[in-house]
């Protein structure tokens, strides 16, 4: 009958799934530590509001 013999392509298989694995998770990082682009940005606006009124101050460098 047939025999089943394997010739050693378990180490090359395995080397090419941690490969998978090592690309997907650096994706997973890189994109996990991307700030999205609905995140709130530093702004150079200030509002306050008191009995007195509302405030509104810019802070510009110019």
């Amino acid at each position: 009958m047939a025999e089943n013999t394997q010739n050693g392509n378990g180490a090359l298989w395995f080397i090419v799934g941690a490969l998978v694995v090592a690309v997907i998770g650096f994706g997973v990082w890189y994109f996990a530590g991307q700030p999205s682009s609905s995140a709130p940005q530093d702004s150079d606006v200030s509002v306050s509001v008191s009995e007195d009124g509302m405030s509104i101050d810019t802070s510009e460098d110019e």
